[in-house]
């Protein structure tokens, strides 16, 4: 049975039920394969703290036994790498499919079972990453068989990055790669969890550090130290005053309709009767699309500088570092678009495409000229927490979606849209 004969829509006066029923055997056999994958990939503890290389070496591995080569795009020193492949002919426009190795923590965590083993219970896959993303990313590997066998005018390119979770910190270098192909793709999917809703925009985000250093002394004698604590704290009531005045420019598309601005973390001080010398804290921007990001920096500088000055005035060696620890755009992607209309289409979802409250990598995608979508199976909600899990239900419908891109391969691209 071929590909092309249970992926493409049947032609005029074909059997539809017969279709129907090679399709199903299909996706069948394919969501054994996926699961069997995505055990495998469950069982890599690849948390971001952690080097990515040994889950990349098994993708790489796989692909390999398939006839497909991968290349690494390696972080600055070796320690991390994302995973670039092409399946059909480089010299034609393609589809990106998009995907993190990297999963958050499971420290402190009360699970059910084992984390790193998947484990079925009431047809739902339990295990870190199930749903954030290793669920897509297993249905992407289990049918690069049939990508390989249907490619034969529109590649597939396959996206794999790593420290999603730190704030897309592997991506932009990939999608540096990715754009830099002899052709590159006329369309990238991201497989975020969505429930398989496609999902157009999202807003942007920047996070910063700042290290603040004081000069330590007996409380008794504050006239004397330069209190890093305090700096910090009125950088924190700052910003907060800042991201309350944001609020009256709003988009009923997102949740929360404004732009916001959040701390995150403060710590520094040891005890009560001993000036701190030294602080940290960290916060963050999600903006709104078309926020004037140069006018809401300069803000934002000014509210440090501030502080830097009083901190400053009270002892000449004092300071404020200033860390970026991530910073991607947002996703802007038309409703109408012929891009929204062909992965709603593979998706099934009949529905207005909707926005996002998360980040991911798709905007730098767009940023580089391609034209991307959110669109992956597993829900968001269940991310990042305990016992997480993704329905095998859910990956036989990413599993169809891939069935139907793979009955397009066979036409050049500018058809797929005709």
């Amino acid at each position: 049975m071929s590909i092309q004969a249970v992926a493409a829509a049947p032609a005029a006066g074909s059997p539809a039920d017969a279709a129907t029923r090679d399709a199903a055997t299909l996706d069948a056999s394919m969501l054994d394969r996926t699961v069997r994958l995505l055990a495998d990939l469950v069982a890599f503890p690849s948390e971001s703290a952690r080097s990515n290389l040994p889950i990349v070496a098994y993708i790489e591995a796989y692909l390999a036994r398939e006839g497909i080569s991968a290349r690494r795009i390696p972080n600055a020193d070796g320690t991390k790498a994302s995973l670039l492949a092409t399946i059909g002919p480089a010299d034609q426009p393609g589809i990106a499919l998009s995907a993190h190795t990297d999963v958050v923590p499971v420290a402190g965590q009360d699970w059910m079972s084992d984390p790193w083993t998947l484990t079925e219970r009431d047809g739902r896959l339990y295990g870190r990453g199930s749903s954030d993303m290793k669920g897509f990313l297993a249905v992407v590997l289990a049918y690069v068989p049939l990508f390989r066998q249907a490619a034969t005018h529109t590649p597939i390119h396959l996206c794999f990055s790593y420290d999603e979770e730190l704030g897309c910190l592997g991506a932009p270098d990939l999608v540096g790669e990715v754009a830099a192909l002899p052709v590159p793709p006329a369309l990238c999917i991201v497989g975020e969890p969505t429930a398989l809703k496609v999902a157009r925009a999202h807003k942007g985000k920047f996070a910063r550090r700042l290290t603040l250093t004081g000069r330590g002394g007996h409380s008794a004698l504050v006239n004397r130290a330069a209190n890093a604590v305090e700096a910090a704290a009125e950088i924190t009531v700052g910003l907060g005053v800042l991201g309350r005045s944001l609020r009256t420019e709003t988009n009923d598309a997102f949740d929360p309709p404004w732009t916001s601005v959040h701390v995150g973390s403060l710590h520094g001080g040891s005890a009560l009767n001993l000036v701190p010398d030294r602080a940290v804290m960290e916060f963050e921007a999600r903006t709104l699309l078309g926020t004037d990001l140069d006018a809401l920096n300069a803000r934002i500088a000014l509210i440090i500088d501030e502080a830097r000055a009083r901190l400053v005035a009270q002892a000449p060696e004092a300071g404020i570092a200033v860390t970026t620890l991530s910073d991607y755009p947002g996703l802007d992607t038309p409703e109408g678009s012929p891009a929204t209309r062909l992965v709603a289409a593979l998706a099934g979802d009949n529905a207005a495409p909707v926005t996002l409250a998360f980040g991911t990598e798709a905007g730098l995608y767009a940023r580089a000229g391609i034209p991307t979508l959110v669109c992956g199976p597993g829900d968001i909600g269940r991310a990042h927490k305990a016992d997480e899990w993704i329905g095998r239900d859910e990956l036989g419908a990413a599993g169809t979606m891939m069935t139907r891109l793979a009955g397009h391969l066979g036409r050049p691209f500018a058809s797929i849209f005709a």
